[in-house]
Parts: C-alpha cells; sequence; structure tokens
C-alpha cells in the first residue's frame, strides 16, 4: 500500500512539473513576443510588401 502513495506522489510531482516547466515558457515566449512588438513599434521602422497579381492583367474575361 505504501508503495502505490509514493509511486502515486512520484507521477503527480511529475505532471505538476512538466507542466509547469511548459506553462513558464508559455509566459516566456509570450513576455519576448510583445517586447519585440512594442520595440518594433517605438523604433517606426515597418516593412511593406506589395504583390502584383499578373493572372488578373493577362486574364481574357
Amino acid at each position: 500500500m505504501s508503495g502505490y502513495i509514493v509511486i502515486t506522489a512520484m507521477v503527480c510531482v511529475t505532471i505538476v512539473g512538466v507542466v509547469g516547466i511548459f506553462s513558464i515558457l508559455a509566459y516566456l515566449k509570450e513576455r519576448a513576443v510583445l517586447k519585440y512588438k512594442n520595440n518594433s513599434s517605438v523604433s517606426g521602422n515597418e516593412i511593406s510588401i506589395t504583390v502584383d497579381d499578373n493572372k488578373d492583367r493577362n486574364s481574357k474575361n
């Protein structure tokens, strides 16, 4: 009986640890993305890409 409790406790601690690590990584990623967005908006450097579609110009409709 005591062995089952120890194994169950080890499994629960492992699961909580893994979930905790992933939640910390997700938080840090979100924080880094927000920091990057704030830095890019302050500097004013924006990239605009325009794509011309030649299909519409050459279509025979």
